[in-house]
């Protein structure tokens, strides 16, 4: 009797507690946004238009000149024929309707974009951009109807051409936009809807659209890939693509971002000519090898940095293949650089993949021994092959005036 009294007791007190714990609350309902988009140039729908809700309180964070990345999620829906949207499903909150569409502005892309003017005389930091997206508040399940307007940006134009005359096809254009210390990317994203690069079509020329007033630098990329494709009958063709070697150029001919020149758009404003030449005759190969400096055996792994010699920033990028245990600086400008190497020992093993797979192999490196840091000055005026570069031991830094 006694144990079962005592059983009794202690269910009643599990019972008990259990009734206390404080039960999940339901789900707060949600509400459809819904309305329509129109271009302000045309006063017409903004057909196929992409629209996306954002969190009005990240938005609000985003400071000029600054390199923020906005973290949410939801959902992106396109205008139809009659500029109309729907979104469903959407949580109570405080949202920004952001609009975009192929050459109009963005609103959250201007929030990135700081007035050309920069700092206004006597503020300690530039104005914060005025959101020009409409602000709305979705509370429990009550539908939001909402209309919005979205302005056609600026456009730059112009063609790249190598200095030979002939056009340099293929080659990515960016554009980019001052922060505190650099130039970086306008976002490019699922929420912009829109990218600020074009590449340059058969006559090189390009052209980028939807931009903001303000001040920019335009980048050309002249990239090396190597690809690895596969085409069968039940996948169709896939395709890898891996760039090995970059070298990008400015307006004038140089390769560094403080040599370039920036350009200035207005509202709406099409400006074209923005030409950059690459300068084909002034660029070259360099070629070579890191070696152990203790005993002079090539190494078969390391990767290298050429910088600038007269402040030491980074031009370019470069590593050992395991093919043939060399590094490839593939075009290269004329004039003084610092070569710096940290080379290793690797052990290569190729294993075989499974069958129909392409590769058929794979490399697995293993390693078995790293190398200090070495630098050595290069002077380009032509084609450098046979380049050597001696690694320290472990610890060790060895440089050569």
């Amino acid at each position: 009797m006694k144990a079962a009294g005592l059983t009794l007791i202690l269910c009643t007190v599990v019972a008990t507690a259990l009734s206390q714990q404080k039960r999940p609350a339901p789900h707060a309902a949600t509400s459809t946004v819904y309305g329509h988009v129109y271009c302000a140039d045309t006063n017409a729908p903004a057909r196929m238009a992409s629209v996306v809700l954002q969190p009005a309180s990240q938005i609000d964070a985003i400071r000029p000149g600054e390199d923020d990345t906005i973290t949410s999620h939801g959902q992106l829906v396109q205008t139809l024929l009659d500029g109309g949207f729907s979104i469903p499903h959407v949580e109570p909150g405080v949202y920004y309707v952001i609009a975009t569409q192929e050459g109009y502005v963005s609103p959250l892309t201007a929030m990135y974009a700081p007035p050309a003017h920069g700092p206004e005389a006597g503020s300690v930091k530039p104005k914060k951009p005025v959101m020009t997206a409409p602000r709305i508040v979705v509370q429990g399940s009550l539908p939001v109807s909402v209309s919005v307007t979205i302005e056609r940006g600026a456009a730059v134009s112009g063609t790249i051409l190598y200095d030979d005359g002939s056009p340099a096809v293929g080659v990515s254009v960016s554009i980019l936009v001052r922060t505190k210390n650099d130039w970086t990317n306008l976002p490019s994203s699922p929420v912009a809807a829109q990218s600020y690069s074009a590449g340059t079509d058969d006559q090189g020329r390009y052209r980028i659209s939807g931009l903001p007033p303000g001040e920019y630098l335009l980048e050309a990329h002249l990239r090396l890939y190597e690809m690895i494709y596969k085409v069968t009958k039940e996948t169709g063709t896939s395709v890898s693509q891996n760039s090995t070697y970059s070298l990008s150029f400015y307006a004038g001919g140089s390769s560094r971002r403080k040599d370039g020149k920036p350009l200035t758009v207005t509202a709406g404003e099409e400006l074209g000519g923005q030409d950059i030449e690459i300068p084909l005759t002034r660029l070259h190969t360099i070629r070579g090898n890191i070696v152990a400096a203790h005993d002079g055996h090539i190494l078969n792994g390391g990767k290298l940095s050429l910088l600038y010699g007269d402040d030491g920033s980074e031009a370019s990028k470069a590593s050992v293949s395991k093919d043939d245990n060399t590094f490839t600086f593939g075009f290269v400008p004329e004039g003084d650089y610092i070569l710096q190497a940290e080379g290793v020992d690797n052990d290569y093993v190729e294993i075989q993949d499974p069958a129909g797979s392409w590769p058929a192999t794979h490399t697995e490196t293993k390693l078995l021994r790293s190398y200090g840091t070495a630098q050595q000055p290069v002077h380009v005026a032509g084609e450098l092959t046979g380049i050597v570069v001696s690694a320290p031991d472990p610890g060790q830094q060895q440089t050569r005036r």
